[in-house]
């Protein structure tokens, strides 16, 4: 994971609080009226994979999913950049400036993802 992609997703996960990122804190991605979350049994930043291409707008980190504290706070969390993944419909799953991979379903990845996250 690379350190700009763990700092967001600890920012996303903690709260504000010196936390870092680990498997406690499910983060939520919102985007285009969607939530997005990691896929499920992975690394929210797979290696070797990058955002490319044009941009689709903006997102901001939700805070977590898990139950845990927010980092929002209600006034719409961290700014990040999203992009496509190529071959996936937006709707479904998209990729953030850090190179971390939200999904819409994470029991049911489009082909494109589970080829990226098996590193194919």
């Amino acid at each position: 994971m690379t350190a700009v992609a763990a700092a967001a997703l600890a920012a996303a996960c903690s709260g504000g609080g010196q936390h870092t990122a680990d498997a406690d804190c499910a983060w939520q991605l919102s985007y285009g009226n969607r939530l997005y979350v990691p896929p499920q049994n992975a690394a929210a930043v797979v290696q070797g994979v990058r955002h490319e291409g044009t941009a689709l707008g903006q997102g901001s980190f939700a805070g977590c999913a898990d139950g845990g504290d927010s980092a929002d706070g209600g006034d719409g969390g961290e700014k990040v950049t999203v992009y496509r993944i190529k071959g996936v419909d937006p709707s479904l799953a998209v990729i953030t400036q850090d190179d971390q991979i939200g999904v819409t379903d994470p029991k049911h990845l489009p082909p494109p993802v589970s080829a990226l996250l098996a590193g194919r």
